[in-house]
């Protein structure tokens, strides 16, 4: 019997799009550290953004390395101006970050009326390779948080989808095994693997319904309406 569905995040549950690229971004950013005495120029931010991100995956042992975007802004205020920051400043200046970034955010067509019925009838938590910097406020401000009191965020842990000890942390943090786990991703390659890895079942979101890498999902669907009705076919196989 299904007891716990877990999420994804972005691109599941959240409509997003962002652009980590344009330098107009950097530009801003850059006048804006000039306020807390952090001089560095827009083209140097972000080559520092970027490799910083990128030596963490280099000294990293894990097979799937996770960074945190939190700790790679410290890592460049410090360089750059050398006195301590509080916490507050640079989650100030990450959340800046991702505002410029963001072309598209709100949740997609018909989640809030799912979640509301789901909430009623099992577990729901969230896995997500999100940044909790950026994901934290994300969710309360799409008011989200009310339907979710499990959340992991891989950015805390260092490793990501599809490393099966994600998907083992968040049953974990349910009580609940997976025979009675389900999964609903958007990523064939995190989601599906990971979770199948994990010994869930899998639901694909908005993606194409085939095998992948000799994973099968075990349903496919587009819209929230349809999802309450595929759970209760997936209990109903388990239960027969």
């Amino acid at each position: 019997m299904i007891k716990a569905v877990f999420f994804d995040l972005y691109g599941t549950l959240i409509d997003i799009k962002t652009d980590e690229d344009e330098m107009w971004v950097y530009e801003t950013l850059s006048r804006y550290l000039s306020y807390h005495s952090v001089f560095v120029k827009p083209y140097e931010l972000k080559e520092a953004y970027f490799d910083a991100i990128q030596q963490h995956f280099n000294k990293s042992t894990e097979k799937y390395p996770e960074a945190d975007v939190y700790k790679i802004f410290s890592g460049i205020m410090h360089k750059y101006d050398g006195k301590k920051y509080s916490s507050g400043i640079i989650i100030d200046t990450c959340v800046l970050f991702r505002t410029l970034t963001m072309r598209r955010f709100s949740v997609f067509e018909g989640v809030y009326k799912a979640l509301e019925s789901l909430n009623k009838k099992y577990k729901t938590a969230i896995i997500s390779d999100a940044q909790w910097v950026f994901a934290e406020p994300e969710i309360a401000m799409l008011n989200l948080e009310r339907f979710f009191k499990n959340i992991i965020f891989s950015s805390k842990f260092g490793f990501k989808k599809p490393d099966v000890r994600i998907f083992d942390l968040a049953m974990k943090s349910l009580g609940v095994v997976p025979e009675e786990s389900v999964y609903i991703g958007d990523n064939p390659a995190r989601d599906l693997i990971g979770a199948k890895n994990a010994g869930m079942k899998f639901i694909l979101f908005r993606s194409e319904c085939r095998s992948y890498n000799g994973f099968q999902p075990d349903r496919c669907f587009d819209n929230y309406s349809e999802l309450e009705d595929i759970l209760n076919d997936i209990s109903y196989e388990q239960g027969s």
